[in-house]
């Protein structure tokens, strides 16, 4: 009996040890990943302010030289790592809020004459 509770507990260790999803080949480095969480967080910021002037999502992969594909698997991968995953979003936060911070555009409503 001990020795079938000793080779469960084993299992079960190396089980939790695993990774439950493969790398991708063509994956995001964690910096280019937080910095294309917050290009995406801005992009939806700007189309949830004004509607006239559209910037599609097609433009963030052009511009970070990559595909939906690679950006899909490269979050999958890392959501999958819990620890890791939560680096990258409170490292998005930060610089978001850093954004906030240096956000003149209250301060330009004001000097605008009120009609």
């Amino acid at each position: 009996m001990k020795q079938i509770t000793v080779l469960l507990i084993f299992l079960f260790l190396v089980g939790c040890a695993q990774d439950r999803i493969a790398k991708p080949d063509r994956l995001m480095s964690v910096d280019k990943m937080t910095d294309f969480h917050v290009d995406l967080a801005l992009l939806s910021a700007s189309t949830s302010y004004t509607t006239e002037k559209f910037v599609s999502i097609d433009s963030l992969y052009v511009f970070h030289g990559i595909d939906s594909i690679t950006f899909v698997q490269s979050n999958t991968y890392y959501a999958s790592k819990p620890k890791l995953y939560t680096k990258i979003l409170e490292s998005v936060k930060a610089e978001i809020q850093h954004f906030q911070k240096q956000d003149t555009l209250q301060e330009i409503e004001n000097a605008i004459p009120k009609e």
